[in-house]
C-alpha cells in the first residue's frame, strides 16, 4: 500500500475539524483537492474511513482504527522530522508549546531564557483550555503543554507537578458580602460570578463544592477562557464573584479582596504535560529544566 504523508495529514485534519470544508480552509487546499485525498486513502486501504454527510464528516468503524495508527504515524515523522534538524543544528530546532493564559509568568520567564541561550530556536506557542491541550499533547501537535490541574481531574498525558498554588474565593472591596466575617456558601446565592466554560475542571469541582453542600451552584454571568487582568477589571468594578489564583491576586490587592469561606479555599498544581510515550528532545530536556527553575519557591 501506498500512502502518502500529505494525504494522511488531510485526513487528520479533516478528523480534527469535523468537516472537509473547515479542513481545506485550515490546511490552504480546495474542498475537490481534500476529497481527492481522502479518496485515495480509502482506495488504498480498501474501506470507507469517513462518512460525508450534510452535518459534516464522521469516522466509520474502520476509520476509527485508521485513524489511531495514522495519529501515530504524524506523531512519530514530527519526532523523526525534528530529530534530523536537532542533530543538524544542536542550538536550534523547533519546540511547541501550549499554555492555558498568557499571563502565567514564569512560564513566560522560561521561554525568554530559552531564546537567549539559543538565539537560533523556534518556538511556537498555543494558548487554549486544558483538556485542548491535553489532546493536542496527545496527538503530537504539541511537545509540551503547562495547565493548572484540579483534585480529580483526568488526565490522558504525563504529568509534572510543577508548583502548587492556592485559589480564593474574592470580590470588589466594599462589596455587600465584604462586611460579613462568617460567610457560607447560602450568603453566596444573590451574587453572580466570572467563571471558566461548563466543561473546564475548575467550574466542575466549584459546582461540586456547592452540591455537596445542598446549595445551588453559582449563577455565571461572565464566562472566560482563563481569569485574565481583563476580568479582574470587571470584578473590581461589580458585585461577580470569582475564584482567583494566589499569584494574580496578589498585583490587584486594594481593587478586590478575598472573601473568607474554607470550602471555597481550593489548591490546584500547575503541571507539565507531556505524551507517555514521548521521545524528549534537548530543547524539551533544557526547557523542563528552565521551567523547573522558574517554579521552584525562592526562599528569602
Amino acid at each position: 500500500m501506498d500512502f502518502t504523508r500529505s494525504d494522511i495529514s488531510t485526513f487528520l485534519e479533516v478528523v480534527r475539524s469535523g468537516s472537509l470544508s473547515r479542513a481545506a480552509a485550515n490546511i490552504g487546499l480546495t474542498q475537490p483537492s481534500v476529497s481527492k485525498a481522502l479518496r485515495r486513502l480509502e482506495d488504498e486501504a480498501g474501506v470507507p474511513l469517513l462518512e460525508r454527510g450534510i452535518h459534516g464528516a464522521k469516522l466509520t468503524n474502520e476509520g476509527e482504527l485508521f485513524h489511531e495508527t495514522a495519529r501515530r504515524y504524524e506523531a512519530q515523522h514530527f519526532e523523526l522530522v525534528r530529530m534530523a534538524s536537532e542533530l543538524r543544528a544542536r542550538h536550534s530546532g523547533l519546540l511547541r508549546i501550549g499554555i492555558t493564559s498568557p499571563g502565567e509568568s514564569n512560564v513566560v520567564h522560561a521561554m525568554s531564557e530559552l531564546v537567549r541561550r539559543r538565539p537560533a530556536v523556534r518556538l511556537q506557542l498555543r494558548i487554549g483550555k486544558s483538556d485542548e491541550l491535553n489532546s493536542a499533547v496527545e496527538d503530537g501537535l504539541l511537545d509540551m503543554a503547562i495547565a493548572p490541574a484540579y483534585p480529580g481531574q483526568y488526565w490522558s498525558c504525563t504529568q509534572l507537578i510543577l508548583a502548587e498554588e492556592d485559589s480564593r474565593l474574592v470580590a470588589r472591596v466594599r462589596h455587600p458580602l465584604a462586611s460579613n466575617p462568617d460567610l457560607t456558601l447560602a450568603d453566596l446565592t444573590p451574587y453572580p460570578w466570572v467563571m471558566a466554560s461548563q466543561n473546564s475542571a475548575a467550574r466542575q469541582l466549584l459546582n461540586s463544592v456547592f452540591q455537596r453542600k445542598h446549595q445551588p451552584v453559582p449563577h455565571v454571568a461572565l464566562e472566560v477562557d482563563y481569569m485574565s487582568e481583563a476580568a479582574l477589571e470587571v470584578i473590581s468594578s461589580t458585585d461577580l464573584l470569582a475564584l482567583v489564583r494566589a499569584p494574580l491576586l496578589r498585583g490587584w490587592l486594594g481593587r478586590v479582596m478575598p472573601l473568607s469561606i474554607s470550602e471555597l479555599h481550593i489548591k490546584r498544581s500547575l503541571v507539565l504535560l507531556t505524551r507517555p510515550d514521548a521521545k524528549w528532545s534537548h530543547l524539551m530536556v533544557e526547557f523542563r529544566g528552565l521551567l523547573l527553575d522558574a517554579t521552584r519557591p525562592r526562599h528569602k
